[in-house]
């Protein structure tokens, strides 16, 4: 069992149900891109804190803290703000199950996380992990203030040994614009161990394949997951190149959280001392597991069996 601590944002989740009278019905829940990693950590077995920010006394942000209870993860780390409420964001679907995203979270407690309090208690719990997770997205929502404190907290407890893992997660609606995202990402890639992009990422920010950016980082030290459109995944080290076949395909009901529960598996597989090729394939299992289920967190029943054993 590896000790995990995540950053990020956490969200009140509006996920479509079936129309009905032609109106479409939505079903609440809590999530977002590092939360639902974290949760699939913590059901993967793994001792998960969750760093993030929420508002305290109303119901969604309870909820949130309950859910978190639910699934075992440490709440040590999670600030509560009087008189803010967590971002909200709705997912719209096509036919194919792809997913589109609209948010509410200007006021978010989020975006203070690192701005009015110490980060010691961060430093402390990273110190003693053996892994700090964190996503493009996590840099983008902590603002100016919060992405200075964290690429220093980074690269102090990456020089102590623990491992930094960074999903590019590349969401341009977030960002001012791309060089602000590249210039926040390259600050922390030196510090990170395992690294996670796509050429969704990489087009835009680099304008260049996923597959050279990671043969680079790679030759610096990192363990890089290059991922593309067909979905399959070759992982790049120092010693060379691990290439994995596209998985068999399933009819995706909603791809919310597909990339966030390959990430979780993935990583838990390593820590666990799994060899590469395993780990991508116990990924790719609970990723197709996720995509047939509404949202991203998928009932604990849904999950694969080697998971729920």
């Amino acid at each position: 069992m590896a000790k995990i601590t995540v950053l990020g944002e956490c969200m009140v989740e509006l996920s479509p149900e079936a129309a009905e009278d032609g109106a479409p019905l939505y079903r609440m829940g809590f999530a977002g891109d590092t939360f639902n990693t974290a949760i699939y950590m913590a059901r993967l077995g793994d001792d998960v804190a969750y760093c993030t920010a929420l508002g305290q006394g109303d119901p969604f942000s309870e909820g949130v803290m309950a859910t978190m209870r639910r699934e075992a993860m440490d709440t040590r780390l999670v600030r509560q703000v009087e008189n803010r409420l967590p971002g909200l964001y709705a997912i719209v679907l096509d036919e194919h199950g792809e997913r589109k995203f609209h948010y509410w979270r200007e006021r978010a407690p989020i975006r203070d996380l690192f701005s009015a309090h110490t980060a010691d208690q961060l430093i402390e719990a990273a110190k003693a992990s053996d892994l700090v997770y964190l996503s493009g997205v996590t840099l983008a929502v902590i603002g100016d203030i919060g992405r200075a404190r964290l690429k220093d907290i980074l690269a102090y407890v990456h020089s102590l040994g623990v491992a930094v893992a960074l999903d590019f997660n590349y969401r341009p609606a977030l960002w001012p614009n791309a060089e602000a995202a590249r210039a926040a990402l390259d600050g922390v890639v030196s510090s990170c161990r395992y690294i996670s992009l796509s050429g969704e990422d990489s087009r835009p920010l680099y304008d260049r394949e996923a597959e050279d950016l990671a043969g680079e980082w790679a030759a610096a030290g990192a363990e890089v997951v290059a991922r593309d459109e067909s979905h399959a995944v070759n992982v790049h080290r120092a010693d060379g190149r691990t290439a994995t076949p596209a998985p068999d395909r399933v009819k995706a009901v909603d791809t919310t959280g597909a990339g966030d529960s390959f990430n979780a598996a993935y990583l838990s597989s390593r820590l666990a001392g799994r060899p590469i090729d395993e780990s991508v394939k116990r990924a790719h299992a609970l990723a197709a597991a996720v995509v047939t289920c509404k949202g991203a967190i998928v009932p604990v029943a849904s999950m694969p069996v080697w998971v729920r054993e």
